[in-house]
């Protein structure tokens, strides 16, 4: 995944007012680099309504330079990427339109689309925003701000290939049936859809695992393919709904459990064993069979048939762990629904 995402922010209305850019470099599914240029706007002129959204003043710019001044840094940190933005015939239209206003040739650009690929990712979500979609993915923000608007655009990017199992922008791609835009100096195309496709994922595909959703406060999220699909499973959290998936994605950037040992015993009913393994192994952390003094969790289901038929109120690994934790071990005991809670509030 190697791409650089940009944001513009505007003084006006006008498509060349720009008044601050930043882009965020991606090589490897990793973010890099990043830079960001306050601008000062001609005409200089600021809307008030433009103003209460980003909240750059006439006096922050005023002393700075104009696109046209500042095109060769930008250029030159922009270089030969594919360039992707949220709503990206936005961002493309601010370039394109302060590049013919300060009289510089607009350069042979590809660019990809966020809101394109989320809609392609997540067809079951509600809304495709910039601020909803990061909400959704636990990425936390500063809406307009152009960097920090570069870097959830860039998260966003990088949550859908890995929730799709792509590797390269090409194949994220190629997987959503997503073409790539192009501008020049003849104008510019935006990405457009090569085949039309309704049908949902059921998991995610890197892998390879069946993971029906996990529903919160009983919230469902509707399913394109009921036929195939498992039925919601509820847990009784307040809140708004959480599946599964989102907690997978969520969990590969805020990792809660990083570098944390996990023990499961008994059984589970939010999750199924497998599911619970891999959600913390995406979250960070490593799943133990046995309870030792390097455990630093376990996690306690209801107890299996053989631990109430031998006449035992908790498991071994129960038992285990509350020696340990009573010798002055330092690791946590609680249920299932903790632990879900635990990773939501993380």
């Amino acid at each position: 995944m190697d791409f650089t995402a940009i944001d513009f922010e505007t003084a006006t209305r006008r498509s060349d007012s720009a008044c601050q850019l930043a882009a965020v470099r991606v090589r490897g599914g990793e973010i890099v680099d990043s830079a960001s240029w306050l601008i000062r706007p001609r005409p200089f002129v600021f809307s008030p309504a433009n103003i209460q959204i980003h909240g750059i003043t006439p006096g922050m710019v005023r002393d700075e330079s104009e696109f046209g001044e500042l095109w060769p840094d930008i250029q030159s940190t922009l270089g030969d990427d594919c360039l992707i933005a949220h709503n990206a015939s936005f961002d493309l239209g601010v370039l394109m339109a302060c590049l013919e206003s300060h009289d510089h040739p607009v350069p042979d650009m590809q660019y990809s689309c966020t809101r394109a690929i989320a809609r392609r990712t997540w067809p079951q979500q509600p809304r495709f925003g910039l601020k909803p979609l990061s909400d959704w993915l636990g990425i936390r923000f500063r809406h307009h701000d152009a960097l920090e608007d570069s870097i959830a655009c860039a998260k966003i990017a990088l949550a859908a290939a890995e929730d799709s199992g792509a590797t390269s922008l090409e194949e994220l791609e190629a997987k959503l049936s997503l073409s790539r835009g192009t501008a020049g100096e003849w104008g510019k195309q935006g990405p457009t859809t090569r085949r039309a496709s309704t049908k949902r994922k059921s998991s995610p595909q890197r892998s390879g695992l069946r993971t029906p959703e996990v529903v919160i406060a009983g919230s469902t999220v509707p399913d394109s393919t009921p036929s195939t699909a498992a039925a919601p499973r509820t847990c009784g959290i307040g809140g708004s709904g959480v599946d599964l998936q989102r907690l997978m994605i969520r969990a590969d950037f805020i990792r809660p459990l990083e570098g944390r040992k996990v023990v499961f015993t008994g059984v589970l009913h939010k999750l199924q064993r497998e599911e619970a393994e891999l959600l913390t192994s995406h979250c960070g952390g490593k799943c133990q069979t046995n309870v030792s003094r390097k455990t630093d969790l376990v996690v306690v289901g209801e107890l299996d048939s053989r631990t109430i038929q031998a006449g035992r109120t908790m498991s071994t690994k129960e038992a285990t762990a509350r020696q340990l934790a009573a010798e002055g071990a330092s690791l946590k005991i609680m249920t299932e629904l903790e632990f879900l809670e635990m990773i939501i509030a993380m």
